[in-house]
């Protein structure tokens, strides 16, 4: 067939054939450009469909996602070991290798869609009154979805582990697993932080310098908050431009970086599309193996040494309770035999953020011509540069302390810009969210002449708890989240995001902001209508309805010593009262960490391989 003869133009057929020939070229160039992204060959091989009943493998970990796969990493360097990862969900998508798509891994297959239970406290904004949790169901779990942002959190955090009994998580502990981790190939200029340049996890900079960013750092230093190079874990507050998972304009997520990169290691194996039902455990209270659902099949797996839990703070407590590892009521209550008594599911914490609804109609805003998309497409195909690789501004944050009190932050605060009428950023962000339309339709209707802004207060130490529970003896049915914002008895995190939005006011009147007349916008919340604008009682009632996740929720399996009752995991991360039964991720945090949760889950997965190899040696 001739190609060229059947191509037609909406400008007739005013090129030559040998003109015809090279854009022919360059139309198949960017068509290849995009092979690479979403392929399978950045991976280990499917294992599954290779699984028969009673194989032995030495060590079974439940999860590919953050934890899991520097997990996997670390145990397989020892050759004579037999490794074998178990992942529910599926190979990553092009939606999530290129950054600025993130939003459209959410409400996919490549997303668990987890919504938390209706609650008198918060997230009534939402349809039928339910936050959406988004989590990743794919190799590298929710480091395959997430905002990217590399934040290692700060000194006190750490510390503050330790000093709950937690031996060996003090943050020079921690400092040097990340250094392990890290593979730094780009940050800022005249920076003389230090990062890891030798680990598997690929971290970069990039510089966000427009006209928004600026008026925020400077009405930020105006606050009295410094500019900062990097990250600073021993003095944190302050503003700065992130680092991030990304390499070369393509997500560097867990699997592709510790999973991906040793693929050919005859020891190591991953299978996907497998649901773990339960934990085997024998009547002398020994992990022995797991059962698996594997398209219709179920089987049997058996681990010599052991099976380590990398499931997340989600699934790993409602796979350790359909194990029979759990509260003793709760199990009871389902008929399920409870082989140890432990708080799983408990302890559940989560940064609660608010997105203050900011306009800006200055005309160095308003007036600035917008980003051609064709463009940045081509840009980004073509050499994987431009703004289509990257978060935008997103990865400027910000680190203050609305209390005063201590050199350590209680509030992050991160703010997202859409332009005029903007056709693709604000749609994306209001599909996912689950606002209830008369929210949604405000939103658009703040954008639609003007430039506007989300001025995102995020709750760094929240005093409420919330809770995992299981739904039913059915490990395919979701389980039930109860997310506890906005419930400890004091209101202390009511409070703290009030004193966030006035926080956001107070910057919002500095002199670079106002160049841009920047300013709040009224919402009327459906729930509250009555309430005057900018009282504490209508700003109260805003947190209560749009207050929602930012997708880092910890400490479901919390780690504690010997004397903490309501601990599930000792600080080897070993379950209590079952031997050869750990669990690495997330849910082990016995509190939340100052930040964003990726770049401490991957140190909680080299932690544990330390620790199991440590046992094991």
């Amino acid at each position: 067939m001739d190609i060229i003869s059947g191509i037609t133009t909406p400008c007739g057929s005013n090129l030559e054939t040998g003109s015809l020939q090279l854009f022919l070229t360059l139309i198949n160039t960017l068509t290849a450009a995009q092979c690479p992204l979403g392929s399978k060959d950045s991976y280990p091989e499917d294992y599954s469909s290779n699984l028969g009943d009673g194989d032995e493998f030495d060590f079974i970990i439940i999860g590919a996602g953050s934890s899991g796969s520097v997990l996997a990493n670390t145990l397989s360097e020892q050759s004579d070991r037999l490794v074998l990862v178990l992942e529910a969900g599926i190979y990553p998508s092009a939606n999530s290798d290129i950054p600025s798509t993130a939003y459209g891994v959410q409400q996919s297959r490549e997303d668990w869609m987890y919504l938390t239970e209706p609650s008198n406290t918060s997230c009534f904004g939402y349809i039928d009154g339910r936050c959406r949790w988004p989590r990743g169901k794919l190799l590298g779990g929710c480091s395959s979805m997430n905002a990217m942002m590399y934040i290692r959190g700060n000194k006190g955090d750490y510390d503050e582990w330790a000093d709950l009994g937690n031996v060996g998580w003090d943050y020079e502990s921690i400092l040097q697993l990340y250094l392990e981790n890290e593979h730094v190939i780009s940050q800022p200029n005249n920076s003389n932080a230090e990062y890891g340049k030798d680990g598997f996890q690929i971290i970069s900079w990039y510089d966000n310098n427009n006209l928004v960013s600026r008026a925020i750092t400077d009405g930020a230093s105006e606050l009295g908050y410094p500019t900062l190079l990097t990250e600073n874990p021993l003095s944190p507050l302050g503003y700065f431009q992130a680092l991030v998972t990304i390499n070369n304009g393509v997500r560097a997520n867990a699997a592709r970086g510790f999973l991906g990169q040793v693929k050919n290691r005859t020891n190591l194996f991953v299978a996907t599309n497998v649901t773990v039902t339960k934990v085997l455990i024998d009547q002398d209270l020994k992990a022995t193996g797991v059962q698996i659902k594997v398209g219709d099949d179920l089987l049997e797996i058996n681990a010599s040494k052991e099976v380590i839990v990398s499931a997340g703070s989600i699934n790993t407590p409602q796979i350790l309770m359909l194990s029979g590892v759990g509260p003793l009521s709760h199990l009871n209550d389902l008929g399920i035999k409870v082989l140890q008594d432990l708080p799983v599911g408990q302890n559940l914490q989560d940064h609660l953020y608010i997105p203050v609804p900011v306009q800006m109609n200055g005309s160095a805003v308003t007036n600035q011509p917008r980003s051609a998309a064709i463009d940045n497409l081509y840009q980004y195909f073509s050499y994987r540069t431009g703004p289509v690789g990257t978060l935008g501004m997103s990865n400027l944050q910000g680190f203050i302390n609305t209390k005063n009190n201590s050199i350590y932050p209680n509030m992050q605060v991160v703010e997202s810009f859409n332009p005029p009428g903007d056709q693709n950023g604000l749609p994306a962000f209001l599909r996912v969210t689950g606002y209830s339309p008369e929210i949604a339709q405000q939103y658009v209707e703040i954008n639609r002449l003007n430039a506007s802004a989300s001025f995102y207060s995020i709750l760094l130490k929240p005093e409420s708890r919330g809770s995992i529970l299981l739904n039913s003896t059915n490990p395919l049915d979701k389980p039930l989240i109860y997310s506890g914002y906005l419930t400890d008895e004091n209101d202390y995190d009511l409070e703290t995001l009030l004193e966030g939005v006035r926080y956001t006011q107070r910057l919002l009147q500095t002199n670079p902001l106002r160049k841009l007349n920047a300013t709040t916008v009224p919402l009327i919340l459906p729930n509250c209508p009555e309430l005057e604008f900018d009282t504490d009682d209508y700003w109260k009632c805003f947190i209560r309805t749009l207050g929602s996740t930012l997708y880092h929720p910890v400490g479901t399996s919390k780690m504690g010593p010997d004397s903490d009752p309501t601990s599930v995991v000792d600080p080897r991360l070993r379950v209590r009262g079952i031997s050869n039964l750990r669990v690495a991720d997330a849910s082990i945090m016995p509190r939340i960490i100052s930040g964003n949760t990726n770049a401490i889950s991957l140190a909680i997965g080299l932690n544990a391989g330390k620790l199991i190899n440590e046992d094991w040696s």
